[in-house]
C-alpha cells in the first residue's frame, strides 16, 4: 500500500473510531443552540473536543470571545477547516451548523496525528456569527487565514455539491421618523411612521417584479409602533439584498433607497437607510479543490450534483465568500434531505440519521481533501 493510500485508510478508520464522540458533539450543539456572537458554550464545547484530540487550542482567539484556533503540524501547506456553530433566533440549528462544526472538528482530529508524517499543517478555526454577523470577515481582517493553502467548510444541504453557489449580500436598516399624536383625538397632528414603513415595504414588493435574475430583496418589520391609540413616531424595516456578484448590490441599494423615499414622501416622515453589518461577497470555488472533493464524494457513495446556472436564482450567502477572494476556498454541501434550510424541518434533519451521516462523511471528505493539499500544494505562509 502506498503512503498516500495508507493515509487515506488511516483517515477512514479514525473517523469510524471517533464516530460516537463526533455525533455526541453534533447533538450537544444542536440541543443547546446559541446565536451569533453569543456562542460561548458552543465554542468551548468544540474547542474542548479538539484539545482532547491533541491539537494546540487558543480560546478565545484573534481577539474574538467566541472564536478559537486549534493547530497541529509545524511545516508544510496549511489547511484551515472552518467550524460554524451559531444558530438562528427561534429556529435553533435550522441551518445545520452543528453538522458543520462537528464535521470540521472531526477532520482536524484525524489529521492532527498525520500532520508530521504527511508534511502539512491543519487549523480548525472556530468562526462565530456566520448568520449575518460576518465572523469570518472579521477573522480575515485580523489575519486568521494568512498563509492558507486551502480553506474548507462542509455544510448540510438538499444536494451533494462540490461547487455550491453563494450570492453576495448586504443588509440595511431603514428607519422612519414621524410625529406622535393621539390616534383618536388629534391624528392630523401626527406623522405615522408605520404607514411610511408599510408603504415602503409595498414598494419593495412591487420592485421585485423588475429585478434581474439572481437579484433579490427581502424585508421584515423590526419596529412597528407601541400602542394603537398613539400615532407611531418610529418604525423600522430590515432589508436584505442579494446579487450574483458584489457590484450588483449597488443597484439593489438604489431600489431600497427609492422605496424608502416613497414611503417617507407619502407620509411626511423622515427616513434614514443605514447598512447593517458587513457586505458578504459571492463565493469563488477553487477548481482544484472542487475536483478533489468530487473524487472523494464518489468514494463515499455520493455523487456531486453538476453545477446549474439557475442555482444563482435561489442561492444563499456566506461570509466565507469574502475569504474566497483572498485564499483558495471550497464549500461543499452534503444532502440531509430535500428540505429548505432555515426551517424547522431542516433543524430536525440536522440531528437525524441523515445529519449524522453528513457529520461522518463530512469529516472524512475534509480530511481526504486536506491530504491532497498536503501532497500537492507548496508550503504557504508563516508557521501556525
Amino acid at each position: 500500500m502506498s503512503t498516500a493510500a495508507a493515509a487515506r485508510a488511516d483517515v477512514r478508520s479514525a473517523v469510524h473510531r471517533l464516530a460516537p464522540a463526533l455525533l455526541a458533539l453534533s447533538h450537544d450543539l444542536h440541543a443547546r443552540p446559541e446565536t451569533a456572537w453569543a456562542e460561548h458554550r458552543s465554542s468551548r464545547r468544540v474547542a474542548t473536543f479538539l484539545a482532547s484530540a491533541g491539537l494546540r487550542v487558543d480560546l478565545p482567539a484573534h481577539g474574538l470571545a467566541t472564536a478559537f484556533r486549534a493547530r497541529a503540524g509545524r511545516a508544510g501547506p496549511l489547511v484551515v477547516l472552518c467550524c460554524e456553530y451559531d444558530a438562528l433566533p427561534r429556529l435553533g440549528h435550522g441551518c445545520g451548523h452543528n453538522v458543520v462544526a462537528a464535521a470540521a472538528a472531526g477532520a482536524a482530529a484525524v489529521l492532527a496525528p498525520l500532520a508530521a508524517t504527511n508534511g502539512g499543517r491543519v487549523v480548525a478555526l472556530g468562526t462565530p456569527a456566520e448568520e449575518g454577523g460576518g465572523g469570518k470577515i472579521e477573522l480575515l481582517r485580523r489575519g486568521a487565514f494568512h498563509g492558507a493553502a486551502a480553506t474548507l467548510l462542509v455544510h448540510p444541504g438538499s444536494r451533494d455539491q462540490a461547487r455550491a453557489t453563494f450570492r453576495a449580500a448586504s443588509t440595511y436598516d431603514v428607519v422612519f421618523g414621524g410625529r406622535a399624536a393621539h390616534a383618536a383625538m388629534a391624528p392630523a397632528h401626527g406623522r405615522n411612521a408605520v404607514d411610511a414603513a408599510v408603504l415602503a415595504y409595498g414598494a419593495l414588493g412591487v420592485a421585485r417584479s423588475r429585478l434581474a435574475p439572481g437579484d433579490q430583496v427581502t424585508a421584515v418589520v423590526t419596529r412597528g409602533g407601541d400602542a394603537p391609540n398613539v400615532v407611531p413616531e418610529a418604525a423600522e424595516l430590515r432589508v436584505m439584498t442579494r446579487a450574483a456578484t458584489t457590484p450588483g448590490l449597488r443597484r439593489l441599494l438604489a431600489v431600497v433607497e427609492r422605496s424608502a423615499a416613497a414611503g417617507a414622501l407619502a407620509t411626511g416622515c423622515s427616513v434614514h437607510v443605514e447598512r447593517r453589518g458587513p457586505v458578504y461577497h459571492e463565493l469563488r470555488t477553487d477548481p482544484w479543490l472542487a475536483a478533489s472533493l468530487e473524487r472523494h464524494l464518489r468514494s463515499l457513495g455520493r455523487a456531486a450534483a453538476p453545477g446549474d446556472p439557475l442555482d444563482v436564482l435561489t442561492a444563499g450567502s456566506t461570509d466565507l465568500g469574502n475569504v474566497s477572494h483572498v485564499v483558495p476556498v471550497a464549500h461543499p454541501k452534503l444532502a440531509i434531505g430535500r428540505l429548505a434550510p432555515h426551517s424547522r424541518a431542516f433543524a430536525a434533519a440536522a440531528a437525524s440519521p441523515a445529519g449524522d451521516r453528513a457529520v461522518l462523511d463530512g469529516a472524512t471528505l475534509l480530511a481526504l481533501t486536506a491530504l491532497d493539499v498536503w501532497a500537492a500544494g507548496p508550503p504557504g505562509g508563516e508557521p501556525s
